[in-house]
């Protein structure tokens, strides 16, 4: 008893704080959230987890939250879920009220990023430990009911448990505010409606999105009844019930009533925002309003310039190709030419900043690892020396003091081999990252080339359309138009491949709920590819009659797209290099062939051609990201890396037989079940 009392002591004097030192600490904190100061927000979290003024999960917290802010997801990520693992044991109403806010944040930012299955995976056992410890007041575990529900929604919108979820937060939400009317009560209930409402519009349940709309807009003016001084907020609110509505009514077919309320939109504040402005490109997009819509986003570069954004791969695919589609369908071929012209020239950047931004968070969480580990090894040497200090003012024998040193010893020696091994391990790193700096130099050389083919087409047939004078005939006109769209469309197919090599790089799992025929995936993939109609080559398709009426339970887009990709392989490398010229390899036509089987409980496609074939040694270097065997076919060489991904993440697995010495045999495998 006498030991274990003064370890206890001895552990615990450093770490204990008196109220005004906590209420200190906390005014710091919550000073440099006020200033926006997000980068001494984490620096300041960080030290005082590392003095003892604040506990693990709460600097955690705060570090997530200021990386957060600073728009570095994988870092928010990383830190979030060490917040929750070092509260996870923890009963204090402190520690469950990190737990809560930190799985709060972190299911929110999966949703964000439309992982619905991250997200599911967070807020399920979170509810479940709140609801135990009977922690089920505060507003983040209503947060993470309407997560819920929002998961839920997403995999199957007909779900009524999703329905329930949503009336249960909304009962909470309305109990909280009745208890607490203060402002953060009331703005915790807003952000709840307005995720249920966008919810539904998302996935377009519209009557429901309608309902939950006229709910936020009542919440909205029970707000201004209190709290009239706080004009901004409100008109930013109300702002966002007007558009709400405008979209429902308007998929509702009461286009009347939407313009009407899209007017009254356009009155607000907040509608002359960067945020104000994008919404309302929405609503008029999805009314077909596309010269309003153009017009509305013409001063996009300027927003961009104000928000400093527009340089992110998501920038330009949420609002730049918005652009693009305003503009086209608004019949404005140049406004639409130059959007595309700026697409492409912000595409570099944008790769390479989304490279250096992943690069500088995977280091952040490589050193907060070794910092833990440190920490972690210094709290184990400060525990050993207080019971080595312990033994010996207690005159413990000697023997069992020695015993205890030799343990230690031995752990060092241990820990000394397994740094040599990680020492190791990282030097073999850092060559893989140097051969992956170079790859991705190479395939943004390949980018460019690959853009600035389609921009000269572009260009051309600008100048001949905007040539005074000039008279086209009809054949001329529908060549030239189908020749932009064409191109235009490829430089929107580089944009959509960079976003799937970006998601191909999560390790998330893709929800498998499509009933499939085995065919209809075959047949919608072959159409996808074009290989059907290739002039150079022969294609056929071969099933085995136990294949023609299976049902595969699988996610369809995933599998259509993974064979769509794997037909696109076989088709290019059967045909000429460009870098070569347009001639067929050969004299003959070159063959493709799909076979399509069952085989211990797995559908296999099989797609074999006759092309140039893939050498046994790179048999699986072909399928990381940038590689490209021969320079001279055009490409991205990440069709097969996106392909093996969708695939994996569906329960499959995609392969290339060596044996096949006629070409290449690529064989796609996913489980019947």
């Amino acid at each position: 008893m006498l030991i274990a009392s003064t370890v206890i002591l001895i552990s615990s004097c450093n770490h204990t704080k008196n109220e005004e030192e906590i209420a200190e600490v906390n005014l710091k904190l919550q000073e440099a959230d006020k200033q926006k100061d997000y980068q001494h927000l984490q620096m300041l979290a960080d030290s005082l987890g590392k003095t003892g003024d604040l506990q693990e999960g709460e600097s955690y917290y705060w570090q997530a939250y200021a990386y957060y802010r600073m728009k570095h997801r994988r870092a928010a990520e990383f830190f979030w879920k060490e917040a929750m693992n070092a509260t996870e044991n923890a009963t204090d109403a402190n520690s469950l009220t990190i737990y809560a806010k930190s799985a709060s944040y972190l299911a929110g930012l999966y949703i964000r990023y439309i992982n619905f299955t991250s997200a599911h995976r967070v807020v399920k056992p979170a509810l479940e430990k709140l609801d135990k410890a009977g922690f089920d007041e505060s507003s983040d575990y209503t947060n993470l009911l309407i997560f819920e529900g929002c998961c839920k929604g997403y995999f199957n919108p007909e779900d009524t448990v999703c329905r329930q979820l949503f009336d249960r937060a909304y009962e909470r939400h309305l109990q909280h505010i009745s208890n607490d009317p203060s402002p953060e009560t009331y703005r915790n209930a807003v952000v709840g409606f307005i995720n249920i409402a966008y919810g539904w519009l998302c996935v377009k349940k519209y009557q429901l999105g309608l309902t939950w709309t006229e709910r936020l807009g009542r919440l909205v003016k029970d707000y201004k009844k209190r709290y009239p001084q706080d004009e901004a907020y409100i008109d930013k609110q109300w702002a966002r019930y007007i558009i709400f509505s405008a979209i429902a009514l308007e998929a509702l077919g009461q286009m009347d009533k939407a313009d009407e309320a899209f007017m009254e939109y356009q009155q607000t504040r907040f509608s002359k925002t960067f945020e104000g402005q994008m919404d309302a490109s929405d609503y008029l997009l999805m009314a077909g309003h596309w010269e309003e819509a153009a017009e509305n986003m013409s001063n996009l570069d300027e927003l961009f310039a104000s928000e400093q954004a527009g340089q992110s791969l998501e920038d330009i695919q949420t609002k730049l190709l918005k652009k693009y589609r305003a503009n086209y369908k608004a019949g404005l071929v140049d406004s639409a030419n130059a959007v595309a012209n700026q697409i492409c020239q912000r595409l570099d950047s944008a790769i390479i900043r989304s490279q250096w931004v992943d690069s500088e968070e995977q280091e952040t969480i490589r050193l907060k690892e070794e910092q833990i580990l440190e920490q972690q090894e210094r709290l184990s040497k400060g525990r050993m020396l207080a019971l080595v200090t312990t033994i010996i003012l207690l005159s413990i024998f000697f023997v069992v003091y020695t015993i205890i040193r030799h343990r230690a010893q031995n752990r060092l020696a241990a820990a000394y081999t397994q740094l040599e091994k990680k020492n190791e391990q990282l030097v073999v790193a850092n060559a893989r990252a140097e051969e992956s700096a170079r790859m991705k130099t190479n395939f943004i050389q390949q980018i460019s080339h690959e853009i600035r083919t389609p921009l000269n087409i572009l260009s051309g047939f600008t100048q001949i359309v905007t040539t005074p004078g000039m008279e086209l005939d009809d054949e001329t006109k529908t060549d030239i138009n189908h020749q932009i769209t064409e191109n235009t469309d490829r430089i929107t197919e580089l944009v959509n491949k960079m976003l799937e090599l970006s998601d191909a790089s999560s390790i998330s799992v893709i929800e498998c709920t499509d009933q499939i025929p085995v065919m209809q995936i075959a047949s919608e993939a072959i159409d996808a590819a074009g290989i059907g109609e290739a002039p150079h080559l022969i294609f056929e398709l071969q099933a085995d009659p136990a294949v023609e009426n299976l049902i595969l339970h699988t996610n369809q887009t995933a599998a259509t797209r993974a064979l769509t990709l794997l037909l696109d392989n076989a088709q290019k490398f059967t045909h000429a290099p460009e870098a070569k010229g347009n001639q067929i390899l050969t004299d003959e036509k070159a063959h493709a062939l799909l076979k399509i089987s069952v085989e211990q409980g797995n559908i296999l496609f099989v797609v074999e051609d006759t092309g140039i074939g893939v050498p046994t040694e790179e048999a699986e270097h072909i399928f990381e990201e940038f590689v490209q065997l021969d320079e001279y076919y055009n490409g991205t060489g990440i069709g097969l890396t996106v392909a093996r991904s969708l695939v994996r993440r569906i329960g499959g697995d995609i392969k290339i037989d060596t044996s096949y010495k006629a070409g290449a045999r690529f064989v796609m495998q996913l489980p019947m079940d």
